[in-house]
């Protein structure tokens, strides 16, 4: 073996090696994240809160998500993602710890918001080291692998919180978590560096490739961004909502609407998620191999898809076994589409220094309205009924695949910022 094998080789072991980590520390992220969702029908019954109260939880932790996400995106491009990556995890363990160990609404509200600042560290600087240790024909594999991590964290936290409730109470479906994300800091903070430099090898190139990339047309910046791409923005708001409104009210569909228990809530809630993974595998094949440059296309059609499935709810409301039919095939739709939006673009729009940026101007786009989903759910719930719930999801589904399709005929206006995200990939020369 020559020494360029060999240092090949070692190259591609470290990469390995950040997927891994990256992977793991973003699933960590969401056992402080979603595990609210299991315990909102014992926090509502122990502190006798309305939908309402505890939907503005889930508000204010979105909201302050999305706005940190800006900062993040920012600070990921400018200090060291595995440090704000290792103190934004010890300090969201340390929120949860909070949140669960008072009795106060307005105290927990509080610090579940904070929380939502501390979560925002994880989403745009890992985007911004996978982009710098991998080459640009890589990173479409990579952003499809790396997705399925906060799939699989929540469908782990929500079986984990579940499980806790049930054998313990609902304070301890926190502080047990905070415990695993502060192991998982320490693990990161150990086994990762920040680029390939750090550890002897040349720095990677980092311009698009011709195949089936995005061209090298200048990168907007946050303000740009807003301006050049506000019909992908607005889709990312309404995907966010449709998502995060599943995730944080589905247990409490399966307890209040089906008279479920708290623990087979939980379970069957876990569905969404792991039906996420494969979705998002897919989802993420065929980007890479049959949809490349086409991206914004064939997200218009699975949004088509999931607003007609979510419409499908309200006909099988009384069957468990039915909602759950529709649960998996709407969340493996929901988590795959997701993906092409807030991992698979923001990678294939990365250039020098502003990879972190644009993944936190899309995900503050896709958190604000995973905030609205939080209150504007809990309203809708208290003044009408989970099939208005449902029905909801649907009209919005159709919002966000017309969106998409603005964004595409805004393509064929021949805007060029635009032109370049959903461009035909250049033969193979």
């Amino acid at each position: 073996m020559t020494e360029l094998e060999a240092r090949g080789r070692t190259l591609k072991s470290w990469q390995t090696r950040i997927v891994a980590m990256g992977w793991m520390i973003y699933a960590a992220y969401y056992f402080g994240r979603v595990n609210l969702s299991v315990a909102i029908p014992q926090i509502r019954e122990d502190m006798l809160l309305s939908a309402q109260q505890v939907g503005l939880m889930g508000s204010g932790f979105f909201l302050a998500y999305a706005c940190g996400q800006l900062f993040s995106g920012y600070l990921g491009d400018r200090l060291s993602p595995r440090r704000l990556i290792f103190g934004g995890v010890l300090l969201s363990g340390l929120m949860n710890i909070l949140f669960a160990s008072t009795g106060v609404w307005e105290l927990m509200l509080v610090a579940w918001t904070v929380n939502g600042v501390f979560q925002s560290t994880g989403w745009a600087p890992v985007i911004k080291l996978l982009s710098d240790w991998h080459r640009p024909e890589q990173r479409r594999t990579v952003a499809g692998i790396f997705a399925t991590s906060y799939v699989a964290g929540n469908a782990v936290t929500w079986t984990l919180a579940g499980w806790l409730i049930v054998a313990m109470n609902w304070r301890a479906a926190f502080w047990v978590p905070a415990l695993m994300m502060g192991a998982c800091a320490l693990v990161w903070l150990l086994l990762v560096r920040d680029r390939p430099e750090e550890v002897g090898f040349r720095e990677l190139e980092s311009a698009p490739s011709g195949h089936g990339g995005i061209s090298s047309h200048r990168i907007p910046n946050v303000l740009d961004g807003l301006s050049r791409f506000w019909p992908l923005a607005l889709a990312a708001v309404t995907g966010g909502f449709i998502l995060y409104s599943l995730i944080i009210w589905l247990p409490s569909y399966f307890v209040e609407g089906l008279a479920l228990g708290s623990g087979t809530a939980a379970s069957l809630s876990a569905a969404l998620p792991i039906a996420g993974i494969f979705g998002t595998m897919t989802v993420s094949w065929l980007i890479a191999t049959r949809y490349a440059g086409r991206e914004i296309r064939f997200a218009v059609g699975v949004y088509s898809c999931a607003s007609a499935l979510l419409a499908l709810f309200p006909f099988v409301s009384s069957s468990v076994s039915g909602s759950l039919f529709l649960l998996i095939l709407s969340g493996s739709i929901l988590y795959g589409a997701s993906t092409i939006i807030t991992a698979i673009m923001p990678m294939l729009l990365s250039r020098n220094n502003e990879t972190s940026t644009i993944a936190g101007f899309v995900d503050f786009a896709f958190n604000v309205g995973a905030g609205l989903a939080g209150v504007g759910i809990g309203a809708l719930l208290d003044r009408y009924s989970w099939t208005a719930f449902f029905y909801a999801l649907a009209g919005v589904g159709a919002l966000t695949a017309l969106l998409l399709l603005s964004f595409f005929f805004w393509e064929k206006r021949g805007k060029p910022a635009v032109k370049a995200a959903v461009a035909e990939p250049e033969p193979n020369r």
